[in-house]
């Protein structure tokens, strides 16, 4: 009993940055990150004190691949001490790494890769029947812009549309769930002379570097087959 007593009452270190795990949003240069620890295989009191920990991360955005995060954890003192819990290692630096990379140019871009985007892009508007008239990569040069492949497409009722693939970079993949599209207002000069192109420069150029997809130059008309 005596043994049981004691051994009850004995202070035991418990590592607070065990089991943390990373959530990375974004990518290398505006990654955001968070933290949870994940801690299911412990005994029932860690586990239940180990709940209790929060993170703060400094910085926790605009990272890049080989930034140093500092993290702090916070936990429940009382609880603790209820246990004869000693937190350890409570700060602690880690090495960002594994953050998708943004391509240089679209020369960087797989084919496949941009293949999938027109895809994905065709299956948004429901025209998977038709080819774009225009095809474009979109690099942000600013602060906040992300990369994408620009599709555009006739309508049967000769208007014009465009969807917009976002976050293009090394992890290639295709975020289907941010797929956007927006009406393509073309003046008349540029319906008369199918200057696509022009028009993307026109609305997109202010905050975009613009690099043509190659295969997409020579316009198709509404309802020919891929």
């Amino acid at each position: 009993m005596l043994v049981g007593y004691f051994g009850f009452l004995q202070t035991v270190n418990i590592d607070v940055m065990l089991g943390i795990q990373f959530v990375y949003t974004g990518e290398s240069g505006q990654a955001q990150v968070s933290a949870v620890s994940k801690t299911d295989d412990l005994n029932q009191r860690i586990q239940e004190f180990m709940q209790t920990v929060t993170y703060t991360i400094e910085p926790a955005e605009g990272l890049s691949n080989g930034d140093t995060i500092t993290v702090t954890a916070l936990y429940d003192a009382d609880m603790a001490a209820e246990y004869h819990f000693q937190p350890v290692n409570t700060r602690a630096d880690f090495l960002v790494e594994g953050l998708p990379e943004r391509y240089a140019s679209v020369a960087e871009v797989p084919e496949d890769y941009i293949r999938e985007s027109e895809v994905a892009a065709s299956q948004y508007l429901h025209v998977q029947n038709q080819s774009p008239v225009y095809g474009a990569f979109l690099q942000g040069s600013k602060p906040g812009v992300r990369d994408r492949i620009l599709w555009m497409y006739e309508r049967e009722n000769g208007e014009y549309e465009i969807v917009l693939v976002p976050d293009i970079n090394d992890s290639q993949n295709v975020n289907r769930k941010a797929i956007s599209s927006q009406q393509a207002y073309l003046s008349r000069k540029e319906q008369e002379k199918r200057d696509f192109a022009g028009y993307v420069r026109r609305v997109f150029e202010a905050d975009c570097t613009i690099e043509e997809l190659s295969w997409t130059t020579q316009p198709s008309q509404p309802g020919q087959p891929e």
